[in-house]
């Protein structure tokens, strides 16, 4: 009996121990405050017909792995699987996952992109390293796919310059603490 009692002693002390840990480690994890300033420029083309761009930025993890749609312009639901890297990651599952940060089309011209690291559910994306990712895709025109690897949660600035091909223009990227 004695022995059992020990036994017992050792689990609660030991699943104490081991659930304050995770929960300090997630705590931590989450303290970080930063944000994204994403400057994107949809080009002036030479093409007839013009059709302005479908255009995706989404973050996603070093295995790949979708994680949040930070912002997606588009017109009508048919044409978003067009967007390939992104629809296979973020895109397919349902429109509830992109809605709040959607809108239509933009013409050419520079667009600023705001984003706190937060995800859908208004909580903090996890510290870490993860891609930021750039797609683009218009109806008879070209597809630009470009990703930038970043660091969340260091609390120090990184600036990153990005060139499309085509149906993207300079794309620079901008975290900050705040």
């Amino acid at each position: 009996m004695l022995n059992r009692f020990i036994q017992l002693i050792c689990f609660f002390f030991l699943y104490a121990i081991t659930t304050f840990s995770f929960d300090t480690a997630a705590q931590e994890n989450k303290t970080y405050q930063e944000a994204v300033t994403i400057n994107l420029t949809i080009p002036q083309l030479k093409a007839s017909p013009y059709h302005r761009p479908y255009v995706a930025v989404w973050l996603e993890t070093e295995k790949r792995k979708g994680v949040h749609t930070i912002a997606v312009w588009y017109e009508q639901d048919d044409w978003l699987k067009d967007m390939r890297q992104w629809w296979r990651k973020l895109g397919k599952k349902g429109k509830h996952q992109f809605d709040a940060v959607s809108s239509a089309t933009k013409k050419p011209n520079q667009y600023r992109i705001n984003w706190d690291f937060k995800d859908s559910s208004n909580q903090l994306i996890p510290a870490g390293t993860y891609y930021l990712n750039f797609e683009a895709s218009r109806e008879e025109g070209g597809r630009d796919f470009l990703r930038q690897k970043i660091s969340i949660g260091k609390n120090q600035s990184q600036s990153f310059e990005l060139k499309g091909d085509y149906e993207l223009g300079p794309i620079s990227i901008a975290i900050n603490p705040i």
